[in-house]
């Protein structure tokens, strides 16, 4: 590694292509903190992951991606994913559909633009296997735990669970459920001996808000604070502290990165999102 290019990857740049494809082209050994949050299940239009008709089909596939990445992350190296759950129900929301929201203080809905109507959907369908029992119609489907479980059978470390709850949550309708107010951000290593901060000890609990950016619209991204905070953990930051992302979206993992003083790789399979994160984390190095 230079510090211009990681293997066949330019530094703090924002590679277009897919992370099934990029990755194994990484060195050994050569990440030191992943931060990532990859497509949810059917939530999203996506090029890549996220759109499996059975939800079995998107696990394995994740699995096999972070599979992958293990040989690449050092050995005091450290893997946090933020991954959301999915309720095995449809999908199917239409722009016109606003009308008949339950959204809001009052129960009768927000604006018509608000991202909550507007944000492109995947038109997903209930997957129902009648030989799964945990495959019925409106099961709660433990996506992040069931990952969690390949991943460990795969060779990673199971670290623990932080809790990002959120100041300003997606706002949910009339239903049968907790509404949803936070989501979880996994950590695992190659080994116990991995690097991390602890004095002060990093809480299991970490709340602040989501934020909105300028340029391309990005519907599912994190705040800067989610993998500032990820990368202050690892106890260390400096130039010799590689970053990856390999579900980069609009590039907030290497905008906060940079800012601490760490190198960046990410990969996008979004062209549009590729060329806006650039230009944004150029706009950041420039500002140094």
């Amino acid at each position: 590694m230079n510090n211009a290019q990681l293997g066949y990857f330019p530094i703090n740049t924002v590679t277009e292509g897919d992370c099934r494809k990029l990755v194994p082209e990484l060195p050994d050994e050569s990440i030191d903190i992943v931060i990532t949050s990859p497509p949810y299940w059917g939530q999203r239009m996506s090029y890549g992951n996220g759109v499996e008709s059975d939800p079995r089909r998107y696990i394995a596939e994740l699995a096999e991606i972070f599979t992958d990445l293990l040989p690449k992350v050092k050995q005091q190296g450290v893997l946090w994913i933020n991954i959301g759950d999915a309720y095995n129900t449809p999908v199917n929301w239409r722009l016109g559909d606003h009308s008949y929201s339950t959204l809001g203080p009052h129960g009768t809905g927000l604006d018509p633009e608000n991202s909550a109507y507007t944000k492109p959907r995947h038109k997903r369908r209930a997957f129902i296997d009648k030989n799964a029992p945990w495959l019925q119609y409106g099961s709660l489907l433990a996506l992040p735990y069931r990952l969690v479980i390949a991943l460990c059978e795969a060779g990673w470390l199971f670290r623990g669970e932080v809790i990002w709850r959120k100041k300003n949550p997606m706002p949910e309708g009339k239903c049968r459920r907790p509404h949803r107010q936070h989501e979880a951000v996994y950590l695992f290593t190659r080994t116990e001996r991995h690097s991390f901060r602890t004095l002060p000890p990093v809480g299991s609990v970490w709340e602040f808000g989501n934020e909105k950016i300028d340029g391309a619209k990005h519907f599912s991204r994190f705040p800067e604070e989610l993998p500032r905070r990820c990368i202050f953990a690892y106890g260390k930051t400096g130039g010799d502290v590689v970053v990856l992302d390999p579900f980069s979206g609009s590039g907030t993992t290497g905008v906060a990165a940079i800012r601490m003083g760490c190198r960046y790789i990410g990969f996008e399979i979004d062209r549009d999102q590729v060329d806006a994160s650039n230009e944004r984390i150029r706009t950041v190095v420039q500002r140094l």
